[in-house]
């Protein structure tokens, strides 16, 4: 799987994803088949009220997409419809999943068709290594240096008072937050659309969820060890008290072993280990640092 460098200003970084990832945005927002041009450069209410409230109340993932925009050779509007389009969907069953044992922390949830990995490097700020889709500035699973983990999941966004959708406050929580109490205060305070959910983990065992498809933002916790969203399934607490986990393998295949049920079908699952502040995809070669 591929794996993009990003570093600097918002820009900057957009820029590194933009011109590193040059041919598969440009696929992905649809330039590159006939007349693709001129449907990405088309405006409409929708996305423009969607670009006015990345740039009110996500300031550094605007800058992220110009980047982008300006590194791929895109439109703006073609990214900013690309994130409503991943907002909107929900297929394959998204599912995430953290648990914790002992000293070892696991958040996982399946790859995401064309996914990508990124290590970003914010300037002034933590950085992360994260799961990621070509057109987003927003991660679908990270972890940043300081040990917070966030998984997203997006679905059946719906704009409210404010157009942008929820998920992007998985890249504001990775740069600004070392533990889960103040990242889940910003996302439960912050304006964003309606839809999805946003679950948090740290190096210290805490987890918990924002589930944000309500008329009301709810904070979802969980009895047992391990919290799991987007597969009611797994909510009941049987699957968990049958395991038998004596060790991080343990956890991290029991895991995948409920991704794998809850999700058939869907990608090859991916972990984010927040005690180590790694990455790593079940297909790949190993686990990936937030530092190289």
């Amino acid at each position: 799987m591929q794996l993009v460098e990003c570093s600097g200003a918002p820009r900057d970084m957009g820029g590194d994803q933009g011109s590193a990832l040059r041919n598969e945005i440009r696929a992905a927002v649809g330039v590159a088949r006939p007349l693709g041009w001129l449907l990405a450069l088309r405006s409409d209410a929708a996305t423009a009220r969607l670009l006015r409230d990345l740039r009110r109340y996500f300031p550094h993932q605007a800058e992220w997409l110009e980047g982008m925009a300006r590194g791929a050779g895109v439109p703006l509007p073609a990214l900013a419809r690309a994130i409503a389009h991943g907002a909107r969907a929900d297929a394959p069953p998204p599912v995430v999943l953290a648990a914790a044992h002992a000293a070892a922390v696991r958040v996982g949830c399946p790859v995401p068709p064309a996914a990508v990995l990124r290590r970003a490097r914010p300037e002034g700020r933590f950085a992360s290594i994260e799961l990621t889709l070509p057109t987003s500035p927003a991660p679908v699973l990270g972890v940043n240096e300081a040990g917070l983990a966030v998984a997203a999941l997006p679905r059946g966004w719906a704009p409210g008072r404010c157009a942008a959708p929820a998920a992007l406050f998985a890249r504001d929580c990775l740069e600004r937050f070392e533990r889960v109490a103040p990242a889940l205060e910003w996302c439960m305070a912050r304006p964003a659309g309606r839809g999805g959910a946003l679950l948090l983990a740290d190096a210290h065992g805490e987890r918990v969820a924002v589930d944000a498809g309500g008329a009301r933002r709810r904070v979802v916790t969980a009895d047992e060890p391990a919290l799991a969203l987007g597969a009611p399934a797994l909510a009941a607490p049987d699957w968990w008290k049958a395991a038998r986990v004596a060790s991080p393998e343990d956890l991290e295949a029991l895991l995948a072993t409920a991704l794998a049920s809850a999700a058939p079908g869907a990608g090859a699952p991916s972990f984010v280990d927040p005690v180590a502040r790694r990455l790593r995809v079940a297909c790949g070669d190993g686990w990936l640092p937030v530092s190289d």
